[in-house]
């Protein structure tokens, strides 16, 4: 059986969500919220043709509450993994066809943080995948994500790393699967939602249907939400970010900040900037518990 599954990746508050609403509308497909199964259990029980393995990885995802939510039949799946290759790939995607049918879907998909990170093995499995990553502009991004969070000291400098590691892979993996890697803008999918929507249809395969359109959800999103942030945050996100944003079309003019934000800006910077250097780290290491522990995302 060749799947054909849909995921999602991109930062928090990106539009994720929204978007796995807004596909999940559809008649043919079904997208899981969150399951966490590349980031958490992708290869950490072993050689799954080992029984006591699989039991062990099974027995872990009966515990593990976005997985539960799926209403798994542990005994079933165990019977149809039985009979072909023992793959974590495998096994990921009879849990979520199970779903999908269930549901009445022919199409599963996943929207997941950090998928992205795991893109290369995903098209390997699944050949006929495709993954949909969202960006946003980094400063309403993080101005939106600072009012969730207790965290408040070297907070831009970790954001604007999380941005900066998101967005590099977006752009590199949409120059190497043009036809399996679409990017899409926060800012386009809320202003322009029809027009955008129709798009990632034509991109996934899929015929476009007006209940696609999550009205209440879109009214209630605005792509110009003003920006939260302090005026040196955003000269600060520029300012190491400036690249990567023109690239996907953000940009805040010229900035002039008065002697009082010079101040602050000088007075944060080292914090921010050693906060930047360690989440740079991080995400060149792959440490992508760790970060999301330091953002509480």
């Amino acid at each position: 059986m060749e799947h054909r599954p849909i995921f999602i990746g991109g930062l928090s508050f990106t539009g994720k969500t929204q978007l796995r609403m807004m596909l999940s509308a559809h008649p043919n497909i079904l997208i899981s919220r969150r399951t966490h199964l590349w980031d958490y259990f992708y290869n950490r029980y072993g050689d799954l043709s080992d029984i006591a393995n699989l039991d062990r990885c099974l027995n872990a995802m009966l515990t593990f509450k976005p997985i539960r939510i799926l209403h798994p039949n542990y005994e079933l799946i165990r019977m149809e993994f039985s009979q072909g290759p023992a793959t974590y790939e495998r096994l990921f995607a009879l849990l979520h066809s199970q779903h999908a049918n269930r549901e009445g879907k022919k199409r599963w998909g996943d929207q997941l943080g950090f998928v992205e990170y795991y893109a290369d093995k995903i098209f390997a499995a699944y050949p006929s995948a495709k993954m949909i990553h969202m960006v946003r502009d980094p400063g309403a991004r993080s101005g939106e994500s600072r009012m969730t969070s207790s965290r408040r000291v070297g907070r831009i400098g970790w954001e604007t790393a999380w941005w900066l590691s998101s967005a590099r892979l977006a752009s590199q993996h949409q120059k190497r699967y043009p036809d399996k890697y679409l990017v899409v803008c926060y800012e386009r999918l809320f202003s322009h939602p029809q027009e955008c929507m129709q798009e990632i249809c034509d991109f996934i395969g899929e015929a476009f249907h007006p209940q696609m359109l999550v009205h209440g959800e879109i009214e209630s999103h605005s792509a110009e939400k003003p920006l939260v942030l302090l005026k040196q945050d955003l000269h600060f996100i520029h300012s190491h970010a400036r690249q990567l944003m023109k690239y996907f079309g953000y940009g805040y003019g010229d900035l002039q900040l008065s002697h009082a934000e010079w101040i602050s800006y000088g007075l944060t910077f080292p914090i921010n900037l050693a906060a930047l250097l360690v989440g740079k780290i991080g995400a060149e290491l792959g440490q992508r518990e760790l970060i999301q522990t330091e953002l509480n995302v």
